[in-house]
């Protein structure tokens, strides 16, 4: 049986400062990439995830909150910044994680092109976990984001193209 979700630190903006960055231009425009973020079962075509529950009722905004799998982790998100088909950003509630706070900030950027998504992440734990937890958050995405650019061509229906 898993373990039972602790409650982390509340931490919010000011907890960006020194967060890690990723970006990815996507040659889609910001609505396509905007559905995928919204859409609890792509989380799990292009990250290690097991599953996403959306716990909030639409729309979506400030105050909303999701649970997270993976694997035998849970993780309660609280999001504490909302601008429709643009930026959403959330923290760690509680999970079963060694950290003791995190958030991701995801931004979608409309460009001459398509879009950017530029993500920003940060956990704290003991020295160095903080760290390694960061690094991980970040390499995922990383490897992740061409996954998702492959996701949206494969299902443009699906993401509104």
């Amino acid at each position: 049986m898993a373990s039972q979700p602790r409650a982390h630190k509340t931490v919010g903006e000011d907890y960006l400062a020194g967060a890690k960055q990723v970006s990815h231009t996507f040659p889609f425009p910001a609505k396509a990439v905007w559905a995928a973020l919204l859409d609890g079962d792509a989380w799990t075509e292009w990250l290690p995830i097991t599953k996403v529950t959306w716990t909030s009722p639409k729309p979506f905004g400030v105050g909303t909150t999701r649970t997270v799998e993976v694997g035998a982790a849970r993780i309660e998100e609280a999001f504490f910044a909302w601008e429709e088909g643009k930026r959403m950003a959330f923290r760690f509630a509680a999970s079963t994680l060694p950290v003791s706070a995190a958030v991701e900030d995801y931004r979608v950027i409309e460009t001459v092109t398509g879009c950017e998504l530029r993500w920003a992440g940060r956990a704290s734990a003991i020295v160095p976990l903080g760290f390694l937890v960061t690094q991980q958050l970040a390499g995922g995405i990383k490897a992740g984001l061409p996954k998702l650019e492959a996701l949206i061509k494969s299902e443009p229906a699906r993401f509104g193209l």
